[in-house]
């Protein structure tokens, strides 16, 4: 008769490897799927706990089961200022190659409001914690413990910024752990929030993993890490696959419309760390825009095309290309209600989540 098999101790090294996984999975771009969940609009008929019960994704259930008392000392929103599409086809079959790009710009709006944003959620989400029946330790003794410090001595500060995105955390704290590893200069779509912005970050993030640990036991609480992205327009490449590149006509279109996705949220309780994907991204009211145009052309602009123009004539090409730069212009008062109010909805959902696993 075989002996019963006993459960496997999580060694050290075997919780790094594990981390290490993780946290490359993490950064990796986001697959766009054929049949990618329905956006969710945040409207009058938004239910939170439908969409805390049906939207996550979590591999793992152990580190959320039993909590009574949480820290949350790493909370991170990315808001995207600026993005672009750009396609072109394959030339084939006598055809022309044909190009065609499409960027935005987010204006009227900045890093001030950005972080007024970023605090105000902060803030409605340990309160949310905190009706939802959880002890909530207070930021003054999270920074007082070693780990916290070593933590947040090795990490991050904000804001983070680059042309395209302003990456800022919740009451100036550092950036530490897998939101680290996921907040490098990048082009927003190009993955979860840009993905690794180099191997350093990486190595330091699955590094993080094992003080997290140590965190979480100095506390006696589960530590809860939040990171999300707040963008404001969707674009889109009408040439995409094999086929699409064969066409000789090259497409692209965008709309501006305020969202939030990226919804990453980690909970680390003792040796066993959950992971919690939000998939469905939350669409917001697009009157936040108080105005969405071309960009006014310059005479920079002018001569450039021009410039382009003769080039092709002289080298007797008959490629076409064709390049729209937009501008979504916000009005500053309702982009703050609008996406705050939903960043409120959002911290409604993981909270009802949360307790629903509890």
């Amino acid at each position: 008769m075989r002996a019963p098999s006993r459960p496997a101790f999580l060694t050290p090294r075997k919780l790094a490897a594990t981390a290490a996984a993780v946290l490359l999975n993490l950064a990796l771009p986001i697959a766009q799927a054929a049949d990618a969940p329905t956006p969710v609009a945040v409207d009058a008929g938004f239910n939170a706990a439908s969409v805390a019960a049906k939207g996550f994704t979590i591999p793992d259930t152990k580190a959320l089961k039993g909590i009574t008392r949480v820290a949350v000392p790493v909370f991170v929103v990315d808001f995207v200022t600026a993005d672009n599409v750009r396609t072109q086809t394959a030339g084939f079959g006598g055809f022309s190659r044909a190009s065609s790009a499409m960027y935005y710009k987010l204006l009227g709006v900045g890093e001030p409001d950005f972080q007024t944003l970023t605090d105000a959620m902060y803030l409605g989400f340990l309160q949310r914690l905190t009706d939802s029946g959880l002890q909530v330790v207070g930021m003054d003794e999270v920074q007082a413990t070693a780990s916290y410090r070593k933590l947040a001595a090795n990490g991050k500060k904000t804001p983070i910024k680059s042309d395209t995105n302003t990456v800022l955390s919740a009451q100036g704290l550092n950036v530490y752990g897998f939101a680290r590893a996921s907040t490098g200069v990048a082009k927003p779509s190009s993955g979860l929030f840009g993905g690794i912005a180099g191997m350093g970050d990486g190595f330091s993030a699955v590094g993080d993993v094992m003080e997290s640990i140590e965190l979480a036991k100095q506390l006696n609480a589960a530590t809860i890490e939040v990171r999300l992205r707040v963008n404001f327009v969707e674009l889109a490449d009408h040439n995409k696959g094999f086929f699409g590149r064969l066409s000789n006509t090259a497409s692209t279109s965008g709309k501006a419309f305020p969202s939030i996705d990226g919804v990453m949220v980690q909970v680390q309780q003792n040796e066993w760390r959950s992971s919690l994907t939000l998939n469905n991204a939350l669409v917001l009211d697009p009157a936040v825009f108080a105005e969405v145009r071309e960009k006014p052309t310059t005479a920079g602009d002018v001569a450039g095309a021009v410039l382009v123009g003769i080039i092709r004539l002289a080298s007797n090409s008959k490629d076409s290309s064709s390049s729209t730069e937009m501008e979504a212009i916000a009005d500053p008062a309702r982009y703050k209600q609008i996406v705050g109010a939903g960043m409120g909805s959002l911290s409604d959902v993981v909270v009802a989540r949360l307790k629903a696993e509890r």
